[in-house]
């Protein structure tokens, strides 16, 4: 009898921090996003070779940092994923 109600409560629990973990890596994720350089201050820390920190690699992606049409844009390097800086996207005139 006890272990018929004891484990819903465990799945319960479980599924609750589970969820809390992962709401927390998330958010410290975008932290980290939001509290990157900017492009001018990661060239200028860098040079003008534009190698990543991590890995040396010189290819890089974007994305942007609430969403794909996000203004504020994300860059990453390539190969590692690692972080890179971030610059605001400038307005098409439509």
């Amino acid at each position: 009898m006890a272990w018929e109600m004891a484990f819903p409560i465990v799945l319960i629990l479980t599924l609750f921090i589970s969820a809390f973990i992962v709401l927390t890596k998330h958010q410290a994720h975008m932290k980290a996003q939001r509290n990157l350089p900017d492009r001018s201050d990661y060239l200028a820390a860098v040079g003008n070779d534009r190698a990543c920190k991590k890995c040396g690699a010189t290819e890089t992606a974007e994305h942007g940092l609430n969403g794909g049409e996000d203004n504020v844009r994300i860059v990453t390097c390539a190969s590692c994923q690692a972080l890179l800086y971030q610059f605001k996207r400038e307005q098409t005139a439509d």
